[in-house]
């Protein structure tokens, strides 16, 4: 038990001290110890400006004026984590004991009771309406001994979010004449804007960045505050009358944005105590922008000499310059005086302070040798456009330097009036040009010579060339690929070739043309050759038009397909070569095929072709039978035509008579008598009698002659209509018997159809037929 509670109590102690240690690491607040005269009077102007700033009335209202427990205003330290303020007053939208960190809640205290302000409404153009829970501190000032008064804060703010673009909390430092009916005017301004700041006014979300270098930080968990985000330090500042009494209202609320009417997302402002201080002048601030920097090599006294000062101490950047103790600070010339400057002077017990910002014009750093220009249209000159060459020549180049050229250096020395080259001028030798380069805020100026030349222009291996080119085809027209004769010109890879219509169009680099171009006639092109290491160049291209001949002698053959004929292209040709391999005007002993010759002419090359092509041979495409006489129908082949019936004798007419009955066949030859067609026909054998008795003679009923029809077919039918005999499979043979019986004598009817092969037209015969039997 006695080990247990000494355990416990050790535990106990551990916590308390973890706690204590760890909440020394945030920012403290105290919103009981002082009244508001004391926060006024004590901490915000101090007991080092009682003496010269002198306060009355002052007066706070906050969230404990409307019933609530918690204060919204109050005294701060800083902890052991970087916060920019060691001390001062918090003024805040909610509860100032929920403004130290960690950063790890939502800081929204709010409460509908608790208004907004007329006079902050009013000095941001907006509706009261539109704000809660304000927060402000206020107070009568007389100032005896400065024309200004100034003091430093920091606004942090819930709303410092990366996303958002649209709304924020409101605040201002009001100041006017006291007993005045002037309006306010708000000194809490974005500095050299009018912006109020604001969470909008100075932010770097990425989709709304403003006046980015006055922001301070988007605030993560360990975070000597729990807002989410901060602004630098800034300085309120404005000129006053000394000894006139002054009212100021320093105020802070929510802005109700879109339908959120709750006043969420808290913001406060912290200011620094003692920071409220009266205004030494300095002077201006000396920037770049503002056209009066302090010139490299020169040097800047800037003068605090203050009557009845008993003390001075100088700061760069808000650090204390070691020994800088004097009512002057020489300010050398260099690029590291660059800086914010401030002073704290103090005159009979009171603290003035002033500052400016010094920014120290470089010299020009000069780049001095030979420079080339590229004769680009290669006209032998080049007007030069000095402005060109400023940020060459001088390597730290702005707007501040004025560089003037001249071909004379004591013209450039004194800056002779009328002496300088214009934009222009006409570089066509290797010239000294003197630089002299003033200042745009009265710095010496600086000098320089350079030498200008006419570069070298690109290597070519030839800047001329002609080349013929053939219209083979004789279509007249030939397609060019022009890139083809890049390496004709320059061996470089990396070298840039462009085409044109004319030399002057390559010099002028003017209306570039495709390389793929197709041309009719004779034609010279423009190539403009561009490479990294050198200037351009150009050159020409001529292309000659050329057109070979055609043979007229040379024409397609028909011939016999067994037979062979000879082939010639005539004369009046360079050159001769056969898809047979021959040289020769001609060739031999060809058969039927498709040749070709490359007939040279004119140093160009055409290749003929020709056809040698079997004869049609003719064709029996009807033979019309009509008793004894046949007609004769042909076509193809070369007419005219000649027929025949024995293949031996030929007649011109296709017309025969009196021909036997029986299977028959027609001769036909054209023109060329390559070869004989022939064809078989039929004049039909009707026959009436058959006598199957076996002596040889009118055995049976024969039509076998009929095979060469189609779709024959034969049946007989005895006087009853009884059907006796049918063909089949080309049977056409009646020998009078019925399933190998005897027929009786009688008369019988027989039905001969076919149809013509020829024509395809039906044929049908019918008769009858006597069939005799010695029974």
């Amino acid at each position: 038990m006695y080990r247990a509670n000494i355990f416990s109590s050790f535990a106990l102690l551990f916590m308390v001290f973890n706690i204590s240690a760890n909440a020394q690491q945030y920012i403290t607040v105290d919103s009981s110890t002082y009244s508001a005269e004391e926060l006024v009077r004590d901490i915000f102007i101090g007991s080092q400006n009682s003496g010269c700033i002198t306060v009355s009335n002052v007066s706070a209202k906050g969230w404990q004026n409307f019933g609530s427990s918690s204060s919204s205003y109050g005294y701060f330290e800083k902890g052991t984590l970087p916060f920019d303020i060691n001390k001062g007053i918090i003024l805040s939208t909610g509860s100032v004991q929920n403004a130290p960190g960690p950063n790890n809640v939502l800081l929204d205290d709010q409460d509908s009771n608790w208004s907004g302000d007329q006079d902050l409404a009013d000095a941001l153009q907006e509706s009261v309406w539109n704000y809660l829970n304000a927060t402000s501190i206020e107070f009568d000032f007389v100032a005896s001994n400065t024309s200004g008064i100034s003091f430093e804060y920091l606004f942090l703010s819930e709303e410092y979010r990366r996303t958002n673009c649209t709304y924020s909390d409101g605040f201002a430092f009001l100041i006017k004449k006291a007993g005045s009916s002037d309006p306010y005017t708000n000194i809490a301004l974005v500095p050299g804007t009018q912006d109020p700041v604001t969470s909008l006014t100075i932010n770097t979300a990425q989709d709304c960045p403003r006046n980015t270098a006055y922001f301070g930080s988007f605030n993560g968990i360990n975070s000597p505050t729990a807002f989410d985000g901060q602004t630098k330090v800034l300085t309120a500042k404005t000129d006053i009358i000394p000894g006139v009494k002054y009212h100021i209202k320093l105020v802070i609320a929510d802005h109700l944005a879109g339908s959120d009417r709750t006043g969420r997302y808290d913001s406060a402002v912290f200011l620094k105590a003692g920071s409220f201080v009266g205004k030494k002048d300095l002077g201006p601030d000396l920037l770049i922008s503002t056209n009066n920097p302090v010139c490299e090599g020169s040097s800047k006294i800037l003068d605090a000499t203050s009557a009845g000062a008993t003390s001075y101490q100088w700061f760069k950047n808000g650090i204390s310059i070691s020994g800088a103790t004097q009512p002057q600070l020489s300010i050398p010339g260099v690029t590291e005086s660059n800086g914010n400057y401030g002073v704290e002077v103090n005159v009979g017990g009171c603290i003035l302070t002033g500052s400016v910002q010094i920014e120290i014009q470089e010299k020009p750093s000069l780049n001095l040798g030979t420079y080339s220009l590229c004769d680009d249209n290669l006209s032998g000159s080049v007007p030069v456009d000095f402005s060109n060459l400023d940020s060459q020549i001088i390597s730290n180049f702005n707007t501040a330097y004025i560089p003037k050229y001249y071909l004379k250096k004591s013209d450039a020395q004194a800056g002779t009036p009328g002496t300088e080259l214009q934009k222009g001028w006409l570089l066509t030798t290797e010239t000294p040009i003197y630089i002299r380069i003033e200042s745009a805020f009265g710095c010496n100026p600086e000098y320089g010579e350079i030498i200008l030349k006419i570069g070298n222009k690109t290597p070519l291996i030839t800047n001329s060339l002609s080349d013929d080119v053939c219209d083979n085809d004789r279509d007249g027209n030939i397609s060019i690929n022009l890139k083809n004769y890049q390496t004709w010109f320059t061996s470089s890879a990396q070298a840039n070739v462009t085409f044109y219509n004319s030399q002057q169009d390559a010099k002028n680099k003017v209306n570039p043309i495709p390389e793929n171009q197709i041309i009719s006639n004779s034609k010279v092109f423009g190539i403009r050759i561009e490479s990294l290491s050198a200037c351009p160049n150009v050159a020409t291209l001529s292309l000659n038009f050329k057109s070979p001949k055609k043979s007229d002698d040379l024409k397609d053959k028909v011939i016999c397909s067994n037979a062979t004929t000879s082939l010639d292209a005539g004369p009046g040709f360079d050159s001769y070569t056969w898809s047979t391999g021959e040289t020769t005007q001609g060739i031999n002993n060809v058969g039927v095929g498709e040749y070709w010759v490359d007939l040279g002419s004119n140093g160009c090359i055409y290749r003929q072709t020709v056809k040698v092509s079997a004869a049609t041979l003719p064709q029996i495409t009807n033979i019309d039978v009509s008793g004894n006489t046949a007609t004769v129908f042909v076509s193809g082949g070369l007419q005219p035509y000649e027929y025949s019936l024995d293949n031996i004798t030929f007649q011109n007419s296709n017309v025969f008579t009196h021909i036997p009955r029986g299977l028959q066949k027609i001769y036909v030859r054209d023109a060329k008598k390559c070869q004989t067609v022939e064809k078989e026909f039929l004049i039909i054998n009707l026959i009436n009698v058959i006598t199957p008795n076996g002596d040889g003679i009118n055995d049976v009923l024969d039509y076998s002659d009929l095979r060469i029809k189609d779709k024959v077919s034969l049946q007989i039918f005895d006087r009853f209509g009884t059907l006796v005999f049918t063909s089949k499979d080309n049977h056409f043979i009646w020998d009078g018997k019925l399933s190998g019986r005897t027929l009786p004598t009688a008369n019988y009817w027989y039905v001969l159809n076919w149809t013509e092969p020829d024509t395809q037209i039906p044929i049908s015969y019918k008769g009858w037929i006597l069939l005799k039997n010695r029974n």
